[in-house]
């Protein structure tokens, strides 16, 4: 297959491309992440990419080492994003921990936490959906404006909007509300 298949919208062609290097660039992230699911999540989320992309592509070596090279990229990103997560995860149950120490903390500490769900609960459904994606799912703005089919700069927007309601909402909390919202 060459490039000029792909940029003009060839569906057999990227057909063909996906049923040959599937598999084996499933293989390849697993052997950077070890978890095949996870694996299999980068490579389709890559073959979606190159799709969406195909009329940007500019490939100056073989599509099999642009398709690894993505691959490879993404697989490293991944584990970036879940060592960040778990850093956030560790720090949050330390913050926690040395906080709740007592019956009243941890009332306190419950409290807070239907408070936020209420407040996340309270935002307009699309702001909460890309709130959710943001802090939840740990998706990036980039990744969130894919998935909804939106512009990155309406996710920010979102997000920033988000924010400044559930500061509103949760200013008796603020302290709290604040290390909540920056960690998860």
């Amino acid at each position: 297959m060459n490039t000029d298949d792909l940029r003009a919208g060839n569906h057999k062609a990227y057909e063909m491309l996906f049923t040959q290097w599937y598999a084996p660039l499933c293989d390849y992230a697993y052997g950077i992440i070890y978890n095949m699911a996870e694996a299999e999540d980068i490579v389709q989320k890559m073959f979606c990419r190159l799709w969406d992309q195909r009329n940007k592509i500019e490939i100056h070596t073989s599509i099999k080492s642009y398709l690894y090279k993505m691959v490879h990229n993404d697989s490293l990103n991944r584990i970036k994003q879940q060592k960040i997560r778990e850093g956030h995860h560790q720090y949050l149950a330390y913050a926690m921990n040395s906080t709740v120490e007592n019956t009243s903390d941890l009332a306190t500490h419950n409290e807070l936490n239907k408070k936020i769900e209420a407040a996340i609960g309270n935002l307009p459904p699309r702001c909460r959906e890309v709130f959710e994606l943001s802090r939840f799912e740990y998706l990036s703005y980039a990744e969130i404006a894919q998935k909804l089919d939106i512009a990155s700069g309406t996710v920010e927007k979102q997000i920033m909007k988000a924010l400044r309601l559930l500061r509103v909402e949760l200013q008796d909390y603020l302290i709290f509300a604040v290390i909540f919202l920056i960690l998860f």
